[in-house]
């Protein structure tokens, strides 16, 4: 089933009546269980204070989905092996810095030249509508369009991926870590890692 896309002020708010809710509720029902009737989200008015009110539930959506991502870049630190051997300072240290750079990575898969995908992949925001916000919002979302479109052309698999935002996580060169060669030695071995998954998948690129 394609995307629904959300080109104009118009059709987001569509969005909002009939597959994502969660835009902003901060939930993440699925489309087919989005409640009815009372559960929906009011048409508004083309008004500059209604845009400037959906304006502000679109940045909420993206600011809830960064803290879910968050979260989960978090778990998948502690499962990197060796991560949870180090000082816990280095830990939050690590998380502190890379977390936000491998958010962006990850943003990516999200992301092609024309736009983003949104709620689970129901729907697909335009990057010309994105364009038409006010600033700061517009402002934030084009380098990211600039840096997946790049990052994407490397056409990257899951298991790159993971091994890139693990290696993003743990890096040595953080200021203020306890025990820096001991982070440089765990980021080392991911890389060869990744290397060596990189000569394998991708021999004619290397």
């Amino acid at each position: 089933k394609p995307p629904f896309i959300i080109h104009d002020m118009e059709t987001f708010q569509l969005a909002e009546r009939t597959l994502a809710v969660h835009m902003v509720k901060g939930d993440y029902a699925e489309p087919e269980s989005v409640p009815q009737a009372g559960g929906v989200v009011p048409a508004v008015g083309c008004g500059e204070l209604q845009q400037r009110e959906a304006e502000a539930r679109l940045f909420h959506c993206c600011q809830s989905t960064s803290v879910e991502t968050v979260t989960e870049l978090t778990e998948f630190a502690k499962a990197v092996p060796g991560f949870q051997s180090l000082d816990l300072n280095d830990q939050v240290t690590l998380l502190k810095y890379g977390v936000y750079e491998a958010l962006f990575t990850l943003l990516a898969s999200c992301m092609n030249k024309d736009g983003l995908l949104v709620a689970r992949g129901g729907g697909f925001i335009t990057r010309e509508f994105l364009k038409s916000l006010r600033r700061p919002f517009s402002d934030m979302m084009e380098p990211k369009f600039q840096f997946a479109t790049r990052f994407n052309s490397l056409e990257l698999d899951d298991t790159d991926l993971a091994l890139f935002v693990a290696t993003i996580i743990c890096c040595g060169d953080r200021p203020g870590l306890v025990n820096m060669p001991l982070v440089e030695q765990l980021q080392e071995s991911i890389v060869q890692a990744l290397r060596l998954h990189l000569l394998a998948n991708h021999p004619d690129d290397t």
